[in-house]
């Protein structure tokens, strides 16, 4: 029996299998090592983006600073943006308030706000010029009444901190900058909300490294819905003109300006101001959907996001449990140990990784045994995304479709 048994190891079958698992564990090692890789980067990444600073609360010139808001329904979160903005410590701002065919109560919102201040001024949209997408042909309209050395556009559902714009130009202005945009730190209340933001945060910034972005000899950039700008830069390549039928307008003007031999950053800030998201799991679908759309743009980059979605969360618990059942049974595994050592490294890592990027979020740590189901919750999304980018479905936002 011991020679049958030998004999029958050794044959082509067998020998064939133990090849090819070889191989598989191979390539399988090589990918966790890219993901303990990615989770070093991840971690340098947030260390790098540290606090801003105040800048020099003692300098008395600051450069006159226009704050450009577009808005669009948003009667319930307006009057708490604008008084954030009218409560930093910035000398002299100005604020422009562009209405964008509003159809609830936001214009008398902006009007309360303005019976108080002086220093906000309103432009009312009634129609959309043919061919334009929404948002940045609002932000276009308020190009005429700038007058400011530095403009910020922001969106109307931020709450800033007292100091954020004096620390935003502060950091223009030292760092030699024509630009900089922003991200803050995300308001999450609901649960499914708290799971896939942060997940959502993640895919971007694998896609779109915020180290690179300031680096000129890497093409591309991300823009935010908080943007800090020389007037005469934003000026020089056309305003949003130049992104007016653009999806993704804050990163195609980033890009833009880029392209053009401008300066840009991008910088990770929570402790400047926060952002309301989407609140319900249906809007935070729609949300996602949109941003995938925006992002990703093409299917092959829809392919690597959803297989990257899939190795870093659901793949390492597939394979332990095709181990444990493998014990279970006494199926034959060759390179076993090696086979459990990197599924337990891989668990470990991809549990790390989580854990960074939901603690950066500010959502509660325990989210981070949670990546699984927010996984598969986004591999579907990005799925529907693609779906509606090859049909090419208009996307409806905030009663506008593209």
């Amino acid at each position: 029996m011991p020679f049958a048994r030998s004999v029958e190891l050794a044959t082509p079958r067998n020998t064939m299998l133990t090849t090819f698992s070889g191989i598989l564990l191979v390539g399988y090692a090589l990918g966790v090592l890219l993901l303990c890789r990615s989770v070093y980067q991840t971690f340098t990444l947030l260390r790098a983006q540290r606090e801003l600073g105040a800048g020099d609360v003692a300098k008395r010139e600051w450069p006159a600073l226009d704050v450009v808001i577009p808005v669009k329904d948003e009667e319930a979160h307006i009057a708490a943006c604008l008084e954030s903005i009218l409560a930093q410590d910035y000398p002299g701002l100005r604020i422009i308030v562009v209405n964008d065919r509003s159809t609830d109560g936001t214009a008398a919102e902006i009007a309360r706000v303005q019976s108080k201040h002086a220093a906000v001024h309103r432009i009312d949209i009634t129609s959309l010029p043919e061919g334009q997408y929404g948002k940045p042909s609002a932000v276009a309209a308020a190009m005429p009444e700038l007058r400011g050395e530095m403009v910020a556009f922001i969106d109307s559902d931020f709450e800033l901190h007292p100091n954020c714009l004096r620390t935003l130009v502060h950091h223009v202005t030292t760092q030699g900058l024509d630009w900089v945009a922003v991200m803050g730190r995300p308001v999450l209340s609901m649960f499914w909300e708290r799971l896939l933001v942060p997940m959502l945060g993640a895919v971007t910034y694998a896609w779109y490294d915020p180290r690179k972005i300031a680096d000129p000899k890497w093409d591309n950039a991300i823009g935010s819905g908080f943007i800090v700008a020389r007037q005469s830069a934003y000026r020089a390549i056309g305003g949003h003109m130049c992104v007016v039928r653009a999806y993704d307008e804050d990163s195609a003007i980033m890009r833009v300006a880029k392209r053009a031999g401008q300066r840009i950053a991008y910088v990770l800030a929570p402790e400047l101001f926060a952002l309301r998201m989407y609140g319900t799991l249906g809007r935070t679908v729609k949300g996602i959907t949109r941003t995938f759309i925006g992002g990703l743009k093409t299917l092959p980059r829809f392919l690597i996001t959803i297989n990257g979605l899939n190795f870093v969360s659901l793949l390492p618990i597939g394979l332990a449990a095709g181990l444990l059942l493998a014990g279970q049974f006494g199926w034959a595994i060759p390179y076993r140990a090696w086979w459990t050592g990197l599924v337990v490294v891989h668990l470990l890592a991809s549990t790390l990784l989580a854990w960074q990027v939901y603690s950066r979020a500010g959502t509660g740590r325990r989210f981070a045994f949670l990546h699984p189901l927010g996984a598969v919750m986004l591999i579907g999304i990005c799925v529907r995304a693609a779906a509606e980018l090859k049909r090419g479905k208009p996307i409806t936002w905030r009663g506008t479709s593209y």
